[in-house]
C-alpha cells in the first residue's frame, strides 16, 4: 500500500505511532477522523490496513480510505484503488479500481500510474 501514515499536523499521533504507541496515535487521530481530518482518516486506514495497534480489518481501512479518498487525499485514492484490484476488504472491481487509481495518477502519484498501466494490460 502506499506509504506510511502522514503527519504534517498530526505530530502528538505521529509521536505515539513511531514509539508504538499505537492506542495513543488511535485516540488522537479518532476524533479528529470523525470531523473529517481527511490526514486521520488515512493514517486509520492504515493502522487497520497493517493491524498496527488494531486487529486488521481491511473492510475497515478500505472504509477510512474512502473518507480520505473522496477529499483528494492522494495515497488514501492508490489504496483504496489497490484494494478494489485485488479485492482486499471491498469487492474485486476493476472499474473502481481504475477510477481511484486515475484520480490519483492525476495529482502525480507515480505508484498509481505505474497500477493503471497494469491494469491496463490485464484487460
Amino acid at each position: 500500500m502506499a506509504g506510511m501514515p502522514t503527519w504534517t499536523i498530526l505530530g502528538g499521533g505521529y509521536q505515539s505511532y513511531l514509539k508504538g504507541d499505537y492506542d495513543a496515535a488511535y485516540e488522537e487521530w479518532l476524533p479528529l477522523a470523525e470531523l473529517g481530518d481527511a490526514e486521520a482518516q488515512y493514517n486509520l486506514g492504515v493502522m487497520y490496513d497493517e493491524g498496527a495497534g488494531r486487529e486488521r480489518d481491511l473492510a475497515m481501512a478500505a472504509q477510512w480510505y474512502r473518507e480520505a479518498a473522496e477529499q483528494g487525499f492522494v495515497d488514501a485514492q492508490t489504496n483504496l484503488g489497490m484494494m478494489y484490484m485485488g479485492g482486499h476488504g471491498v469487492p474485486r472491481d476493476p472499474d473502481a479500481a481504475r477510477q481511484w487509481l486515475q484520480k490519483a495518477a492525476d495529482q502525480g502519484d507515480a505508484e498509481a500510474a505505474g497500477l493503471l498501466e497494469q491494469i491496463s494490460t490485464q484487460t
